[in-house]
């Protein structure tokens, strides 16, 4: 539109870089983790090969394993009383389930001078489960949602199974065995991780894009998104850039880009500053920024003027962009409009919204000319000009009417609509705040979620498995632990593939 003057229209904010504080393990406590994992270790080894073994070495095994089991049943005793208090048995419990079972076999191997596998139990289970805990504390992710019947389900399983083996067996050592073994693969190591190590490297790979996901919620309301409402020009704008210099008599365009862009050097609003590129420093005095109008001053000992045409009686056409005037020695010496620069992603980048099955739509403050000029330079079908707070939360408030899932981009936050009604919202917080962070949010968050489920149904298909191994006797305790410490491993592992993200 034809202008307005330069120091009238908002300067645009900076941004600073977003950044999540996530919480870390101290150095202590991955030494100390470090320390009884390497315990543990050695306690198989020792175990499985009579070469190493040492005077005594069958108590200090169990002793070790003892100490690791105590500190499991510490590290989750407040998640445990508020399992019971709230009267459900969740993972919490069955975990130390497992490590007491697991615990209560190793002692009675060496009391009842047990097989040297036997032994070695308490320890490997403990371990597992204190690395867990470590990760999900870190993780700040909760535990893995399962559904209210496994937990009862599994611990019925691991004592029918104990009932059976002696109905058929008539040895109460085979059948405790046979339901120590059941309850150690029921250990949620696979399942307790899904959620908390996925959404760990997921979102520490987020930070390094720029992207910071600090809730859970996010990840299931992202693959509900069906619309991002791009709330503002600096989500497909970065700064402005002079479109056309005008000046009224062809020799004149060196003078005209001369004087206006030496005194433009003084002002720091965004169209002083895209006009200010035109030329270099000239000898600036009686500089006076008038809001509304312009700025005025002599460069080089020449009266100089550039802000509103009608301010120095020049007329001016309908343009896209800002159009300003140039006045020198007390005559009018041409125009120049400044533009929105758009982004150069941001075409592609909605372009790869609509790809993922988002809508884009435009929602700016600008006249209608420049609105729909930008929105045809980035790919957008539907604009809205001319919005404010009002009609841009009318906007979101028809689209959810209309059966949609929102998500809003606005300055450095991108909310969705999260809950199941959409009245809850989860703010992902980004660094630049433009809608190529939004793709990447949003791809990486659907990721995320994504493989937190892939990881959740082969980890309970896993555990079933091994727990059907080990009712039928073909896991033994020890064997259940090794698979139990192994499952975690191959979930870390495929847990980390998101280092690897690049949007």
């Amino acid at each position: 539109m034809t202008t307005a003057s330069t120091d009238a229209r908002a300067p645009s904010d900076g941004r600073t870089p977003a950044t999540a504080h996530r919480p870390h393990a101290s150095p202590a406590g991955r030494m100390a983790l470090g320390m009884i994992a390497a315990l543990a270790i050695g306690i198989v080894v020792v175990c499985s090969t009579p070469v190493v073994r040492f005077p005594s070495w069958r108590e200090v095994v169990v002793a070790t394993g003892s100490a690791v089991s105590l500190a499991c049943l510490w590290t989750l005793r407040t998640e445990a009383l508020s399992e019971l208090r709230h009267r459900r048995l969740a993972l919490t419990t069955l975990s130390l389930v497992a490590v007491a079972a697991s615990c209560a076999w190793s002692i009675g191997a060496l009391l009842t001078n047990g097989p040297a596998p036997d032994l070695g139990v308490a320890a490997v289970v403990g371990v597992v489960v204190l690395a867990c805990r470590g990760i999900r504390r870190e993780a700040e992710a909760g535990q893995t949602p399962v559904p209210t019947w496994m937990v009862p389900t599994a611990l019925v399983i691991a004592i029918a199974t104990a009932g059976v083996w002696l109905a058929i067996d008539a040895r109460p050592a085979r059948a405790l065995a046979a339901g120590v073994a059941v309850t150690v693969a029921a250990c949620p190591g696979a399942v307790g991780l899904a959620l908390p190590a996925v959404y760990r490297y997921g979102t520490r790979r987020g930070d390094a894009l720029g992207v910071v996901i600090d809730d859970v919620a996010t990840l299931t309301a992202s693959r509900r998104v069906d619309v991002v409402v791009l709330n503002g020009l600096s989500t497909v704008a970065s700064g402005m850039r002079v479109a056309s210099v005008d000046p009224f008599v062809s020799d004149h365009e060196r003078n005209l880009r001369w004087f206006a862009g030496a005194l433009e050097h003084a002002s720091s609003h965004p169209v002083g500053k895209a006009i200010a590129k035109l030329s270099t420093r000239g000898r600036l005095s009686d500089v006076e920024a008038l809001p509304g109008l312009g700025i005025t001053g002599s460069v080089d000992r020449h009266p100089v003027r550039v802000g509103r045409p009608d301010w120095m009686g020049i007329d001016v056409t309908d343009r896209v962009g800002t159009t300003v005037g140039v006045e020198v020695d007390g005559r009018p010496l041409g125009t120049i409009t400044v533009v929105d620069a758009v982004r150069p992603t941001a075409k592609a980048a909605n372009d790869d919204l609509r790809r993922i099955g988002v809508d884009p739509v435009l929602v700016m403050a600008t006249d209608p000319l420049t609105a729909k000029d930008i929105a045809e330079q980035v790919g957008i079908d539907r604009f809205v000009a001319e919005a404010g707070p009002t009609s841009t939360a009318a906007l979101v408030s028809d689209l959810r009417d209309a059966g949609a899932t929102v998500a809003v981009l606005t300055d450095a936050e991108l909310a969705l609509s999260a809950g199941a009604d959409g009245s809850e919202t989860s703010v992902v917080t980004l660094t630049e705040g433009d809608v190529t962070e939004a793709v990447t949010a949003l791809t990486l968050a659907r990721t995320i979620d994504g493989t937190v489920r892939s990881t959740t149904r082969a980890a309970f298909a896993y555990t079933g498995v091994a727990m059907v191994a080990a009712a039928v006797g073909l896991l033994p305790p020890m064997g259940a632990a090794l698979a139990l410490a192994a499952s975690s491993l191959v979930v870390l592992a495929s847990a980390s593939r998101l280092r690897r993200f690049a949007g």
